[in-house]
């Protein structure tokens, strides 16, 4: 039977290893089921937060013929195998269909993005909701981001898409991007989702995404006659 799962890794990086979202997505290629893009959650920047440098968790969603217990027992034997010295990962995995009371996971999404939160918070909170949540390695502190990566991605509209798709002119209708890119919706910055002749200037640039309406969200902003891609500066603010 198909399933489907949320799944996010934190802290599983020192400043010498690959970063977190390089981690979640070589243990994604590993499975045999299909997985959708990764999703960069920003967490509380503070002095007594442990992090490695931008404090980000990351998560992503399941879907195949896989039991939950044999993601967590995959996910675990990878974390073990991979783990960076000096580094404290956390693992949740949750089920959409068994999570009790989502939005408490959704408050504490939104609450690690502005307040010290600990790790007996996380477990209490993630027993209560019915997830998984484990750490693997150092102080496990990792629980607290990995618990709210998967709370902010079930909340539909925090976080940036990891990587950059590149696209074949440097002008492009809305729907011509899609296509090239795979990303599901363009919007101007503030007004909505653009029409699918809507004309696009990308100025030869890659192109990022944003999580927003629960979909891979491309952000734009009005010229006389056309659209051009929200700027880097901006885009960190998601």
């Amino acid at each position: 039977m198909m399933k489907t799962f949320y799944i996010s890794f934190d802290d599983t990086d020192n400043l010498e290893s690959p970063g977190t979202g390089h981690v979640l997505n070589k243990f994604l290629e590993m499975l045999p089921c299909e997985s959708s893009f990764i999703s960069r959650h920003q967490l509380f920047v503070n002095k007594d937060v442990p992090y490695t440098s931008h404090n980000s968790a990351m998560c992503s969603v399941v879907q195949g013929q896989i039991t939950r217990e044999e993601l967590i027992c995959r996910a675990v034997e990878y974390l073990e195998e991979t783990l960076a010295p000096g580094a404290d990962p956390g693992l949740c995995v949750a089920d959409p269909d068994e999570i009790v009371s989502p939005e408490l996971l959704v408050k504490w999404g939104y609450r690690a993005k502005k307040e010290v939160l600990t790790k007996n918070e996380a477990y209490e909170l993630a027993r209560s909701c019915g997830v998984h949540l484990s750490e693997h390695g150092g102080t496990g502190q990792g629980v607290v981001g990995a618990l709210a990566a998967v709370g902010l991605r079930l909340a539909g509209q925090d976080g940036r898409v990891k990587g950059k798709k590149a696209v074949q002119s440097e002008i492009l209708s809305v729907a011509e991007l899609l296509a090239q890119t795979g990303f599901e919706r363009v919007s101007c910055y503030g007004r909505g989702e653009l029409p699918a002749d809507a004309v696009i200037h990308t100025n030869g640039d890659r192109i990022k995404a944003v999580y927003q309406n629960f979909s891979s969200t491309v952000l734009v902003v009005p010229r006389a006659d056309h659209y051009v891609l929200l700027g880097k500066d901006h885009l960190k603010c998601f």
